[in-house]
């Protein structure tokens, strides 16, 4: 990990979202904007390079039982995208268990 300042290598509007964002997350989780905070994980707009493969129910074509989901799994380029794959893929295990497969 390298110390930079952000503001070299991000948007001025997304600087300045942090900078507003980061007071009001602090009013929530007291001590989450510590003057000695880290910030760290910076995401970017790449996504996996490969799929696994599912079918219509969400299991994995090769391995019953394997639910593929996310972005590691080329099914979402970003953490929303993840997160919805994700509540449909749980969706899909619910169900699966429901009718006892």
């Amino acid at each position: 990990m390298t110390p930079t300042d952000l503001s070299t290598s991000l948007p001025d509007y997304v600087i300045e979202a942090i900078r507003e964002a980061l007071p009001e997350l602090d009013k929530k989780i007291a001590g989450f904007a510590m003057h000695d905070a880290v910030l760290t994980g910076v995401e970017t707009r790449t996504s996996s390079p490969l799929r696994i493969e599912r079918k219509a129910d969400y299991q994995s074509v090769n391995v019953e039982g394997l639910y593929p989901a996310g972005e590691g799994a080329g099914y979402a380029g970003g953490i929303y995208s993840a997160a919805i794959d994700g509540i449909e893929v749980a969706e899909a295990v619910a169900l699966a268990i429901v009718n006892g497969r």
